[in-house]
């Protein structure tokens, strides 16, 4: 076994050998010894300086300003955004590929100094992340205290009889409405009045019960608390990760999620506040870990900021729908140049940071938009300092580091259309053929090498959308970002309809997916930053792919799969719904680096009571319609591809905890959840793909 041991890391030490001088696309890899242009050396991911030449350590996303603040003095001037050095030329002929531009957005976009990015960063923590902190938002409610979409938080705490059915209030109820909605409790104290308890009663400081960290109580200006809940964005972007116990970093977690299940979220409080129910018609997802974020035609229909474009709205439901998609990490927003899967809209367009608060706009339009404008910096500050956690070597077991270095020089340096390789993907134009061509570089050494990048500041910066013919995944999101969506872009104001423009009067600050923006980048799919990547499966746009071994090699791909839950309580068997495990003992998969599944048959669903349909959901590819092999998951396919409408509002209604737990399986033959794509890494032999992986631990 040790010899074994010993040939791979001899085979792979040789091959970083060979690769480290041949990084960048001139053939050369330099070594910079330099500090960067602020005099600040690179940092590991424990803060302590790093050697230039070192090929592991990692700022572990977040943004910049954070970083160089981090110590400083209020009154430090902060300096200019890195990734507003992404303009057309940068990195050209380098190893390192950028097409998604940077595009200021904002005359307040600057902090100005390091006292006032601290208080952006506090304001937004509130307002965001919300768990009853004063100036906490909530859907359509801004951050104020009063909302249509509110609900009794004495109704919530009795849903174990009312929606549940169950014949006494359980002793753990706030940990099973976690599990069922798929949101962990707060890690924050987030109270509720118990029926009976006045939240503002001497030592109640809110209520005895604890909320999942996806709804907040209301309170007013003064910090009363108002026994009114309502949801917030964590509902998509929060999750866990392990547990304090494994670090203090892990367990509930702002800015990621693949547990939640917000179709079954907005079912239950449809039956606590009628208001809700709109949202549980409308399918915001139909595979519990997954939403529809970036949904143009449910976009519209939630915020619908001008009723002057009602034909234009209506046009757009015939469009195709993005379908399923898995919400993107927030600790990676500052490493970027664009949003969205398709880099539609420049990372300094915020006001759609905002839009899930968007407060009374049926009643004061130009007030909500208002609201917005002057809250968009705080929401965007906060969300852009988080960092990804580390790799927990407690939990999961200590990074071979040596395996982790020659990792670090495959994914910089390996060249994966090289000759012999006989890659059948098509080569991307310009970069050096590595990961990091697409995905920025990390490691120190690369990241001050001037063959991979113009300035040490552009390290972990991803901005590169890799033409679709050559990422080939799932295409449902890209193309339900059409031609009339685009035009309909162009009078929506979180679109900023008010520009600034370009030459055609088009706003620069809008959809890039646009012709008269993009210029002659080819559309794709925009390759996100690593940062954190161990904890962020499932992978791909549309969450596919449970473990980043599958990513690497496509033939470990699972058809159909279902990620492992939590058991109930004892006593509680087959009475309530358990949620995704999310623990590092049991759920998380350390060899493979992804959450633990189970591989299904296509006979392995049972058929819900459908009015004329009677099929097995969501494995209906089980069920031909006809000896030809045509299923109804072809003629669902066909619809929703024709008309997003379709994709939201034939939502099958959830009566049975059996549907919801139907809803845990992941068939990639469904619309928009096809496994495909990312081929050109099947080059890669097993000890590349095993240094590989080592390597993003260290992330």
């Amino acid at each position: 076994m040790v010899t074994v041991r010993q040939t791979l890391f001899a085979v792979l030490i040789s091959t970083a050998t060979i690769l480290s001088g041949c990084g960048g696309s001139s053939g050369s890899a330099q070594t910079n010894n330099s500090t960067n242009s602020n005099g600040d050396s690179n940092s590991n991911a424990g803060g302590e300086p790093s050697s230039t030449s070192s090929l592991l350590g990692s700022r572990r996303g977040g943004h910049y300003w954070h970083d160089y603040c981090e110590g400083k003095p209020d009154s430090t001037p902060v300096p200019a955004d890195p990734r507003e050095m992404v303009v057309p030329g940068v990195n050209e002929g380098k190893a390192v590929l950028m097409n998604a531009w940077w595009q200021t957005c904002q005359d307040d976009n600057h902090p100005g100094t390091c006292g006032e990015l601290r208080r952006r960063d506090a304001e937004g923590l509130a307002l965001v992340a919300a768990e009853g902190r004063p100036g906490a938002g909530s859907m359509f409610t801004g951050d104020h205290s009063e909302s249509m979409f509110g609900f009794a938080a004495a109704d919530y705490a009795e849903m174990w009889d009312s929606i549940w059915g169950l014949s006494q209030r359980p002793a753990q109820f706030d940990e099973l409405v976690a599990q069922r909605w798929g949101m962990p409790l707060s890690k924050v104290r987030n109270p509720y009045p118990l029926p009976g308890e006045d939240p503002n009663a001497p030592g109640m400081n809110g209520g005895s019960g604890q909320l999942p960290m996806g709804v907040t109580q209301l309170r007013e200006a003064d910090g009363t608390w108002t026994g009114q809940l309502n949801v917030t964005c964590s509902i998509c972007h929060g999750g866990g990760v392990g547990s304090e116990a494994d670090s203090p970093e892990l367990g509930p977690m702002y800015g990621t999620n693949s547990l939640s299940d917000i179709t079954v979220m907005f079912t239950d409080l449809a039956r606590l506040a009628p208001q809700q129910a709109a949202l549980a018609i409308i399918s915001q997802n139909k595979v519990r870990g997954t939403g529809n974020i970036t949904n143009f035609q449910l976009f519209g229909t939630l915020t619908l900021a001008d009723f002057q474009t009602l034909p234009g709205w209506l046009s757009v439901q015939a469009e195709p729908s993005t379908g399923t998609e898995d919400p993107p990490v927030w600790w990676n927003v500052g490493s970027r140049t664009a949003k969205f899967f398709d880099g539609a809209q420049k990372v300094d367009a915020k006001r759609i940071e905002l839009s899930f608060h968007f407060p009374d706009f049926f009643n004061d339009l130009e007030g909500a938009k208002q609201w917005v404008l002057e809250n968009q910096q705080d929401g965007d500050t906060w969300m852009t300092g988080l960092k990804s956690p580390a790799w927990p070597e407690n939990s999961l077991g200590d990074i071979d580091t040596q395996l982790a270095e020659a990792g670090a020089v495959l994914f910089h340096a390996k060249d994966l259309w090289a000759p012999g390789l006989n890659n059948p993907t098509e080569r991307p134009e310009g970069g050096n053929g590595s990961c990091a061509s697409c995905h920025g570089a990390y490691s120190p050494r690369y990241a001050n090498d001037p063959a991979f990048l113009d300035s040490p500041l552009l390290e972990g910066i991803a901005s590169y959308i890799t033409p679709i013919d050559i990422i080939d995944t799932d295409r449902a999101r890209l193309n339900g970002n059409s031609t009339r969506v685009q035009e309909y872009s162009r009078e929506n104001w979180f679109a900023y309809s008010d520009g600034p423009y370009n030459d055609d009067g088009v706003s620069l600050c809008g959809n890039w997916a646009d012709p008269s923006l993009r210029g002659d980048t080819e559309l794709g799919y925009l390759a996100p930053p690593l940062y954190g990547v161990w904890a962020t499966a499932p992978y791909f746009h549309n969450g596919s792919v449970p473990n980043i071994e599958g990513v690497l090699d496509p033939s470990k791909r699972p058809e159909i799969w279902r990620r492992n839950s939590v058991p109930a309580p004892e006593g509680l068997e087959g009475q309530v719904v358990m949620g995704f495990d999310y623990s590092l003992q049991t759920g998380y998969d350390r060899e493979n680096l992804g959450w633990n599944y189970q591989q299904l048959a296509c006979e392995a669903g049972t058929s819900l009571p459908i009015p004329l349909v009677g099929v097995t959901i969501p494995l209906i590819d089980c069920n031909p319609m006809e000896s030809g092999g045509t299923t109804l998951q072809d003629a669902l396919g066909l619809l929703w591809g024709n008309g997003g409408l379709a994709w939201n509002l034939l939502n099958v209604p959830i009566f049975t905890d059996q549907q919801i737990e139907e809803r845990k399986i992941y068939n990639t033959n469904y619309y928009s959840q096809g496994n495909g794509g990312h081929e050109f890494t099947a080059v890669l032999t097993e000890a590349e793909r095993r240094a590989i992986k080592e390597y993003l631990k260290t992330l």
